[in-house]
This record gives C-alpha cells, sequence and structure tokens, in this order.
C-alpha cells in the first residue's frame, strides 16, 4: 500500500437539516437482494463490502419523503453507479479505452431500449432492469432528459480512462467542467422531479436562477466527495479529485489544497443561497401559481437534501474508511465479447 502525504481534512458546515427517509431498512433488504440477484456482487465478502457502503442509507438521507418503489429504486441505482465507477477506477476498462469505449456504446444501447444479447452480464442486466423500472414510473420527458444525463456520464467516463492511460492530470478548469458528470450527478439530481412526482416547468428550469440553484448544489456534493474521498484516492493512486488537481497544479501544500476546496463549498452555497431569493422572482415574472412555485421549492429542498445528506452518508459510510485497491474488484469486462 502506497504512503499517503500527511493531512488533516476538515468537516464541511453544509447549513441543512439532517434527514433520514423512515424506510430505509426495508429498501436495504431489498437492494442487497438485488445485487446478489443480477450478481453484482457473488461472495461474502463483496456482499459484506456492500453492506458496508450502504447504498441505502445513502438515497434514504438524499430522498427523506420517497415512498418505497421510488426509495428502492434510487438504491438500485446508486449502487449499480458505485458498482461501475469501480470498474472505471479499478477494473480492466479502467485503464484500456477501446474496452471502454464499447462498454459505453453498449450502456447507450441499453437506455435505447435495444433487447440484450446472449453475451450480457450482470452491469447490462443491471441497467436494463432499472431502465424498465424507471420507464413504469416516469413520463416520456422526464425519461429522455435523465437518460441524456446518464449518457453523458458514460461519455465522460471516456474522458477519465483516457487521462488515466495517457498519466494526464487535468487542470482545475477541465476537471470542473467534467466533475458532475464523473460523479453522475444530473441524473441523481432528476431522481428528485421523480421522488417528488413533480416536473418542474421548462420556463423555470431554463430560468439563470434555478441552473444556478443546481449547478452549485452539484458542485458542493462533488467538493464534499473530493474531501471526504482523498484518502482513497490518493491511496488507490487516483487524480480525478479536486484536492489533488489544486494540489499538482498549484504545486502547494496539499493541506493547502484542501483548504480551498473546503472553501468552495462555503462559496457555492452563498451562490445557493442567492439564486434561492432570486427564484422568487423569477415565480413572479413568468406568473408561476402557488402549487407550482409549492412544488418547485420543495424539489430546491431536495437540492438541500442532497447537499447536507451526501455530507452525512460520506461520513457513515464505509466506501472511503476501507478503500479498495486496484485488482480487488470484480471486472465485469467478459460481457463486452461479441
Amino acid at each position: 500500500m502506497p504512503d499517503i502525504p500527511s493531512v488533516s481534512l476538515p468537516d464541511p458546515f453544509i447549513p441543512y437539516p439532517s434527514k433520514l427517509n423512515p424506510f430505509e431498512a426495508v429498501v436495504a433488504d431489498h437492494t442487497i437482494a438485488w445485487a446478489r440477484r443480477l450478481k453484482l456482487i457473488e461472495d461474502e465478502t463483496a456482499t459484506s463490502r456492500f453492506a458496508g457502503e450502504s447504498y441505502s442509507r445513502l438515497v434514504a438521507r438524499l430522498y427523506p419523503e420517497a415512498s418505497v418503489p421510488v426509495l428502492a429504486l434510487a438504491a438500485d441505482l446508486n449502487s449499480w453507479f458505485h458498482v461501475y465507477d469501480d470498474q472505471f477506477e479499478l477494473a480492466e476498462v479502467g485503464s484500456d479505452p477501446d474496452l471502454a469505449r464499447r462498454m459505453a456504446d453498449k450502456f447507450r444501447a441499453v437506455l435505447d431500449g435495444a433487447p440484450l444479447e446472449a453475451t450480457a452480464g450482470p452491469i447490462l442486466h443491471g441497467l436494463a432492469d432499472i431502465r424498465d423500472r424507471m420507464r413504469l414510473h416516469a413520463g416520456a420527458r422526464w425519461w429522455h432528459r435523465f437518460a441524456t444525463h446518464l449518457q453523458d456520464c458514460f461519455e465522460t467516463a471516456q474522458w477519465e480512462v483516457d487521462n488515466r492511460t495517457r498519466g494526464r492530470i487535468p487542470d482545475p478548469d477541465s476537471y470542473v467542467e467534467h466533475k458532475l458528470n464523473i460523479a453522475y450527478v444530473p441524473p441523481s439530481f432528476d431522481l428528485i422531479e421523480l421522488a417528488e412526482q413533480f416536473e418542474v416547468p421548462d420556463a423555470i428550469r431554463a430560468s439563470a436562477a434555478y441552473r444556478t440553484l443546481v449547478h452549485e448544489a452539484g458542485h458542493v456534493v462533488v467538493c464534499t466527495n473530493d474531501l471526504i474521498g482523498l484518502r482513497r484516492e490518493l491511496l488507490q493512486g487516483e487524480f480525478h479529485n479536486l484536492v489533488i488537481v489544486y494540489w499538482k497544479a498549484l504545486s502547494c501544500p496539499l493541506q493547502e489544497a484542501v483548504q480551498m476546496v473546503d472553501q468552495k463549498i462555503s462559496e457555492r452555497i452563498g451562490i445557493f443561497e442567492a439564486a434561492k431569493a432570486d427564484l422568487l422572482r423569477v415565480f413572479d415574472e413568468l406568473g408561476i401559481d402557488e402549487n407550482r412555485r409549492h412544488s418547485t421549492l420543495r424539489c430546491v429542498m431536495g437540492l438541500e437534501n442532497w447537499m447536507r445528506g451526501y455530507l452525512d452518508w460520506a461520513k457513515e459510510t464505509r466506501r472511503f474508511a476501507d478503500p479498495v485497491l486496484r485488482g480487488e474488484v470484480t471486472g465485469f469486462q467478459r460481457e463486452l465479447v461479441d
């Protein structure tokens, strides 16, 4: 195991209440059974690690008022995200651009509704299962937006693999531009509307105030991830982390880079709060009725739940405390064979 620099991690201040969906335990049992049925996890070691990473706890914090079916779907999706993410960071796909390209192409076909081929394995079956269940809960417009965001994440993974293959640490601007998709934030934020059973009207969604809310909340989440996941990624030799990107680009002490990212969280929350106030003016300008105002503000609260809930989960889960190293995860590249 490599030596890593000594560093003290701050406890980010996110000024929103901590919440927890009461159906967490029900969903935990469901998601472990789902992952085992699809063979995303197989042996007892993998099952124990999966349980310790607690994706049911994650979504119970992110979507504290979601119904059981939506919460279970969110837990399965986040479980799938993290298994998929480990493929790109720790398994063979993460260092082979051709395999990564083939995986992304197969994912696109699944999202477009293509039937699974005989070679399809756990990753593809998991995505197809999530696709079919989401189509039962969502309208066509929501699904198109979600699938587009998810495909953007798959494409951004190619950028990560290319960087890793070349040993190219991205500059801060490029990293920030790509980070929301690296962390699957846009499709995860789409689930707020699924949980609320309300789609934000297009005129509001297009406003500068609402776009700012979504953008800043997303970057609060990814900065939190990069702070709490720093030791894990240093141990793994991973450099797609804003602290590491600042550290390398600015040739500053690692502790100074940590402080810069912590400060970014505070700055972005300030921008978020200003945009929230501005959104009320947008409602007046657009003549939005009370029901749509209330439902949109519940979606804004969903962004707040995400910022605080991700922090709470990141401090509870074993995902960052017990890091898995390269070569220690099951590779699913066999399902990429034509």
